[in-house]
């Protein structure tokens, strides 16, 4: 373990272990501290723990390092993150979850592997082969890179074709810096505007507008110049998450600062919702948007990939 405490990690939980005083003649005694580091300056770091932030000062820390998710942690996420995605049909085998919404975002036409499919494997793929020929899609996993190895490498060996990883990055929201802007407005349901932005209209097929109105408590944030619509985003809840998604800009207008708008228009509205904690996901080969979404205070909790049927 390092024995300092690094700036990247706030917004991170974290395993700090202190020195304590000891009686005279006696060893010395350590307390380990394990949270949340919401704070950290040139002398103290102050960690969120279950009972509520504890003060550290740096100069008793003998070791500390960055708590890596467990697969339970990341399994539990992409639980959470399946929830703001939430497709026409969906259907259960084992703990694998199907979904399918007429083609329209991987998330929402992919099984995800949260626990074991309860038939021997070649079965199981068998079964998601049928259900996904019988509504016209290609057989697809999105799957948890580490907490699903031995499924991924399973796939690959039987020539499921791998997509680019994908980052899950969160964030928790009181340390997310800015205000609403003006400019943004979060609505409950989206205008055509709003749909003719997102992915160049795409978003105005009658599978996307159902896919992306399915939710019990859903924003739209839309930053408008000249009555013009320059950039949106689309907020969920769930279990205390804020789910950002759908965010874009047009582009002639990039580098202008409106992706950091929309975003804090979705913090705060979130926050209002009963958010405290945020996630998105992005692309790894996207390192612009992978680069603004670090500058903003998000970190990679885990990667995915999709893995696809070869063709029969």
């Amino acid at each position: 373990m390092p024995l300092v405490l690094e700036r990247s990690w706030v917004g991170r939980r974290v395993s700090v272990r202190r020195a304590v005083p000891a009686a005279r003649g006696e060893r010395a005694a350590f307390s380990d501290v394990v949270g949340d580091l919401v704070a950290l300056d040139t002398e103290r770091a102050i960690v969120d723990t279950r009972t509520g932030p504890v003060e550290v000062a740096l100069a008793t820390v003998a070791a500390a390092k960055a708590a890596p998710p467990s697969t339970r942690d990341e399994l539990g996420l992409e639980a959470v993150v399946a929830q703001g995605w939430r497709p026409a049909e969906s259907g259960r085998l084992g703990g694998w979850l199907l979904r399918a919404n007429g083609g329209f975002t991987g998330r929402a036409n992919s099984v995800l592997p949260l626990a074991a499919p309860g038939v021997p494997l070649d079965t199981a793929l068998e079964d998601v082969g049928q259900w996904y020929a019988e509504r016209g899609l290609p057989a697809r996993f999105q799957v948890p890179v580490e907490a699903r190895r031995l499924l991924d490498a399973a796939l690959g060996e039987r020539g499921w074709a791998p997509s680019v990883d994908v980052h899950v990055m969160c964030a928790r929201l009181d340390l997310l810096p800015g205000e609403a802007p003006a400019s943004v407005q979060v609505d409950v349901t989206p205008d055509d505007e709003w749909f003719a932005r997102y992915r160049d209209g795409m978003g105005a097929s009658a599978d996307a507008r159902a896919l992306l109105l399915r939710h019990d408590r859903v924003g739209f944030a839309a930053l408008r110049e000249g009555g013009e619509v320059l950039a949106v985003g689309r907020g969920t809840v769930d279990d205390g998450w804020l789910g950002v998604t759908a965010v874009e800009v047009r582009p002639d207008t990039r580098r202008r600062g409106h992706a950091r708008a929309v975003m804090a228009a979705l913090w705060r509205w979130g926050e209002r919702q009963g958010a405290v904690r945020t996630h998105l996901q992005v692309s790894t080969d996207n390192a612009p948007a992978v680069s603004l979404y670090r500058d903003l205070g998000y970190w990679v909790h885990h990667d995915y990939r999709y893995r696809t049927a070869a063709r029969a």
